[in-house]
């Protein structure tokens, strides 16, 4: 059983009126997506040690006296609309009828500590390491996409529920479209999180740090 499936038996269940196989299946709800794409903003008048990355008490840069010289930060955010609509032939079964998914991607804030010289050597591999960590956002924002049309195509979509009112109805279906959503955010978080900690290794670190003469890294913290 899906995931709605699960959602939608469960909400069917607790509402005391009714069962589901008193109400049809209905005609699939016309259903559309989209993504809006914020542009990246560069931040590089904060020191190193005023960072996000380095108030979180993050792992460090090996070199440059230990200290974070880059740092990104970014939020997705899903605006769902949703119309239900009663059943002309079912009176007292109402469907979903149309459901609108807009993922806001943004926004992303890039940081490169203002110790660095922009055209530097570390300045550019920092720059270019954050710049991974945006590639894995995107990445998120375009699977966090395909998780939630792949689960609100599923055949228990179609399912009319019972309810007293229209406004019943539609919070019914509201928060079983919050829960949905909330699982595909929990999946593709775990997933970027585990692929930002990739690039986040002490080695990681490591091979990027050797793309610089040592010297780079310690100018100006010596």
């Amino acid at each position: 059983m899906s995931k709605i499936a699960s959602v939608l038996l469960a909400m069917l269940l607790m509402m005391g009126v009714g069962h589901a196989a008193d109400c049809p299946v209905a005609e699939a709800a016309d259903f559309r997506t989209s993504i809006e794409w914020l542009e990246p903003e560069l931040v590089q008048d904060l020191a190193s040690a005023a960072l996000p990355a380095s108030r979180r008490r993050g792992q460090s840069f090996p070199g440059a006296n230990r200290r974070k010289l880059g740092s990104t930060e970014s939020s997705l955010h899903v605006r769902t609309n949703l119309v239900v609509s009663e059943l002309a032939a079912d009176r007292g079964c109402y469907a979903l009828s149309r459901l609108v998914v807009n993922i806001v991607a943004g926004p992303v804030r890039i940081f490169v500590a203002r110790e660095l010289d922009p055209d530097s050597c570390p300045y550019r591999v920092t720059l270019a390491h954050e710049e991974k960590h945006v590639a894995v956002f995107r990445e998120a924002a375009e699977n966090l996409l395909a998780e939630l049309e792949n689960d609100m195509r599923v055949p228990s979509m179609r399912q009319s529920i019972p309810a007293e009112t229209i406004q019943v109805a539609v919070e019914r279906f509201r928060q079983a479209i919050n829960v949905l959503v909330g699982d595909a955010r929990r999946r593709v978080d775990e997933q970027a999180t585990r692929r930002n900690g990739e690039l986040d290794t002490r080695s990681a670190y490591r091979a990027e740090q050797d793309k610089c003469p040592m010297q780079d890294w310690r100018i100006p913290f010596e």
